[in-house]
């Protein structure tokens, strides 16, 4: 190869004329990306069988799409090399995030001045009280209880659902959001969760002399509070969520006045037609509609267990629930055609805080879960249920994982799970190449760990261009297969 550094520093002096004439001069068989091994940890005969796919671009022009086969204690990498006359897009994957709700004791009341009566949540007394006394050009602040204000969490969030989108926020109103509004005083209605009696924010407020006015709010941290959050599953033709209801401190909220009580949550809706936009996006051509009065509780969660993650197996069929009880870690298998039980599963226990769960990847074929420090691998047993495969002792370093695994990153076979992820100088978070670490686990703990410096190379100043270095590609960057 008539080096890649050479390559890059050809197209950063002549610019896209010269991408041209440089392609076509590298353009050959002997084009190949190198990388070299550093072997942190463990026997590299570990790795025999594992393949890593790097896919790295040059301004979505120039593409080296590289097979790393880590074999007999030596990276061997074959590189398919492309160029494009034109800026290529890269593929983007439409995903709708479903029903998105927050409580909105921290923005509620702030809009005081302009918001009508039928959006009011009793807060906006506080600010119309601190404007009423506020000197001109002087910040002015109160300490309340939420509760002597209002009785209920009011609410605030949106829909994305495919061919709709529903915005219904605190600043949500008027006569063109009449969808919106319905949606917001539905849920509104639906979740009616007390405010913590003991639940108090801090409003300030400053009045300038040319009537504008600035407004804040902060909570505080020597009472108890609670954060509504949402996680959402959509289907075709219904969105399931559900959320947390425990505090800060770890008390639960009451849920009572739910109908149906605390659990996951189902809004049936029609979806609308939606076209792609050149470049991502998407643009609706024919809206969808929201089945309002479809909102139903569809399956009971136990109130006092905490709620961590809402998601939908593989096959489609299936939704998994993870909940924690105490420091005792559980999967629950539902069916979703019948909204049953299936499984409930202890993965694991703890002696952590509560900041214990850690990461979670759901691929096509098994589950992995990193809870405090431990890592565990799920099978599926073909009949909707799950068995515990591998799982090491609670003794890993975190710093070898990623904060969020891709699924495309992780392979598992013979009890052992390897994971790649793109290696970045933690310091200044410069992206000197497109390099990555490997990573295997097995029921011992770690077994290797490895860097793979490429010899695609890139010169960084503090005014780089993200479009004038080799970086690895948006969508799937690194793929990791076992043989």
């Amino acid at each position: 190869m008539r080096k890649a550094l050479g390559l890059i520093a050809a197209l950063l002096v002549f610019g896209a004329a010269a991408v041209g004439w440089c392609a076509q001069t590298v353009y050959a068989a002997h084009d190949q990306v190198r990388f070299i091994q550093t072997i942190l940890s463990g026997d590299p005969a570990v790795a025999d069988g594992l393949s890593v796919q790097t896919h790295a671009t040059y301004g979505n022009r120039l593409f080296w799409d590289s097979t790393t086969k880590l074999q007999d204690g030596a990276p061997q990498t074959q590189t398919e090399y492309h160029f494009f006359n034109t800026e290529q897009e890269q593929p983007y994957d439409q995903s709708y995030q479903g029903v998105e709700i927050y409580s909105a004791v921290q923005s509620s009341g702030s809009n005081f001045r302009d918001t009508p009566k039928y959006r009011q949540t009793g807060l906006e007394r506080v600010y119309q009280e601190l404007y009423d006394s506020a000197a001109t050009d002087k910040e002015i602040e109160k300490t309340i209880m939420v509760a002597d204000y209002c009785e209920y969490y009011p609410l605030e969030g949106f829909v994305s659902l495919e061919g709709i989108n529903h915005d219904f926020g605190i600043w949500t109103y008027g006569p063109s959001q009449n969808d919106s509004l319905a949606m917001w005083n539905k849920l509104q209605e639906f979740f009616r969760i007390p405010v913590l009696p003991t639940e108090r924010i801090t409003i300030s407020l400053t009045k300038n002399r040319d009537g504008s006015l600035a407004t804040g709010s902060s909570g505080n941290d020597e009472e108890d509070q609670f954060y509504l959050d949402t996680q959402s599953v959509v289907t075709p033709k219904t969105c399931y969520f559900t959320f947390n209801n425990h505090t800060l401190k770890g008390n639960t909220v009451d849920t009572s006045l739910i109908p149906g009580g605390y659990g996951i949550y189902a809004l049936d809706y029609t979806a609308g037609v939606v076209k792609a936009l050149k470049g991502g996006g998407t643009e609706v051509t024919e809206n969808g509609c929201l089945h309002l009065d479809s909102l139903r509780m569809v399956f009971p969660i136990d109130p006092t267990e905490e709620f961590l993650q809402l998601s939908q197996w593989e096959d489609d069929g299936t939704l998994l629930l993870y909940t924690r009880r105490k420091n005792d870690y559980f999967l629950t298998i539902i069916a979703m055609d019948t909204m049953q039980q299936i499984q409930r599963l202890r993965i694991q226990s703890t002696q952590a805080d509560d900041g214990a769960w850690y990461n979670l990847l759901e691929s096509d074929d098994f589950i992995v879960t990193v809870i405090d420090q431990t890592a565990t691998v799920l099978l599926p047993n073909g009949d909707g249920t799950f068995r515990i495969d591998m799982q090491t002792p609670n003794t890993l370093n975190l710093e070898y994982l990623p904060w969020r695994m891709d699924s495309k990153a992780v392979a598992y076979h013979n009890g052992k799970l390897a994971v790649a992820y793109e290696n970045i100088d933690q310091t200044t978070g410069f992206r000197y190449a497109p390099c990555f670490d490997a990573v295997i686990f097995d029921n011992t703990g770690l077994v290797f760990l490895a860097q793979y410096q490429s010899s695609l190379r890139n010169v960084l100043t503090d005014s780089y261009n993200s479009n004038e270095i080799v970086q690895l590609v948006n969508q799937n960057p690194i793929e990791v297969t076992w043989k």
